[in-house]
């Protein structure tokens, strides 16, 4: 029984210490601040378990001593631990009954993007990036298609709207930039009436050049709108603006766009918060008319936008900035993303009131690897209530 503990006490460890890791990257604070913060938190995930079983060692036995002494104080740090993974468990069965994970997407239909006529192993760089792409089970490469069909409350019945929503592309040279060009072509292929993305585009200055040849190819009928992320400071973010702006990519950070789809009308609005700010106005948006048009769609990096949206009446909010956890674990799902909110909002789609948000996974990320979570490109088709 005791070894049941010590197992259950090591899990509630870790996933106390990921989530502090987690909520210190959802803040907008210096990233020594951040980086400092996780180093720390690493250090305990490790260090303290080690200490613990040291002076079990020492002691001969597993023996929780008696107040005040150290085998106390151990004893006394496992038993919490094993109390916080049980509390973890708990809440995380209450977030997938949470009615907000129900509702808004009525539909979901998966393919693959085929990148077999290239050299799978050139798109990876050497070193460390290869060596990680080559561990079994790694899915960096195996980008997925999500056709999602996503019930809007005030879209008007009989009309739909198709975005493509990409988001998290961390061009830093780990991955060659023929797969960010695969990418811009499959989505070009969807011939979506928007393409929206959602940050962390660049990660080095010299992907830059990659561009034009990249997301410069992205077409869609009513246009191409953008908002930076957290690592597209590491870069020339003014540069970045320029280039892309240049190519006739629309950035929406901190205003707002007005595009007309057919006989739908939208607003588009870009949040860049904590990073970059400020936040557009909401009382500047184009007030709805008796038909509850136009419509209004938010481009966030993180979820964390969540409940800015829903209190500024956004029909839609996508994101991306968690990549779904990156490695999801049977059973348990997502340990680490960098929100606020941690795991909550790793993917997917979610509902509050009238106001919808969609979390893509993202279709790359700084360290090449993924693990039960594959890159998506997502096809949002927002219909009305009434059409599903």
């Amino acid at each position: 029984m005791i070894y049941l503990l010590l197992a259950v006490a090591i899990l509630g460890h870790v996933i106390f210490w990921a989530a502090v890791v987690n909520r210190l990257h959802g803040m907008g604070i210096r990233r020594w601040m951040i980086d400092g913060g996780t180093l720390v938190s690493g250090a305990a995930m490790g260090g303290v378990p080690l200490a613990i079983a040291y002076h079990f060692w020492q002691q001969g036995s597993i023996s929780f001593g008696e107040s005040g002494d150290a085998g106390f104080a151990a004893g006394s740090y496992v038993y919490l631990s094993a109390l916080f993974c049980i509390c973890a468990a708990v809440h995380r069965l209450l977030l997938v009954m949470h009615p907000e994970r129900h509702g808004a997407l009525a539909s979901n239909h998966t393919s693959r993007v085929d990148l077999s006529h290239h050299d799978l192993e050139k798109l990876v760089a050497p070193g460390m990036p290869r060596l990680l792409a080559k561990i079994p089970g790694n899915q960096i490469l195996d980008l997925h298609l999500h056709e999602k069909r996503i019930a809007i409350a005030r879209m008007p019945a009989g009309q739909q709207l198709r975005i493509a929503h990409i988001t998290d592309m961390h061009m830093s040279g780990r991955v060659a930039k023929e797969y960010f060009v695969e990418i811009a072509e499959a989505v070009n292929r969807l011939e979506p009436d928007l393409v929206m993305l959602t940050g962390d585009l660049v990660e080095r200055e010299a992907c830059l050049d990659w561009l034009p040849d990249t997301l410069g190819r992205l077409r869609a009928k009513a246009g191409v709108y953008y908002v930076l992320g957290n690592h597209d400071v590491y870069v020339d973010h003014l540069r970045l603006l320029e280039s892309l702006n240049a190519l006739g990519l629309i950035h929406v950070g901190g205003t707002w766009r007005e595009a007309e789809v057919g006989p739908t009308r939208v607003v588009i609005a870009g949040n860049e918060l904590p990073w970059f700010g400020p936040a557009p106005n909401p009382a500047l948006l184009p007030p709805r008319d008796t038909d509850q048009m136009p419509l209004r769609l938010l481009l966030a990096h993180t979820p964390d936008q969540f409940r800015w949206a829903e209190t500024h009446d956004f029909d839609l909010i996508l994101a991306g900035h968690n990549h779904g956890g990156q490695v999801r674990l049977p059973w348990i799902g997502a340990i680490l993303a960098p929100s606020l909110s941690g795991v909550r909002y790793a993917s997917g789609a979610f509902q509050r009131g009238e106001t919808v948000m969609h979390v893509s996974r993202g279709t790359g990320g700084l360290t090449p690897f993924r693990w039960n979570c594959p890159p998506e490109i997502a096809l949002l088709e927002l219909t009305s209530n009434d059409n599903v």
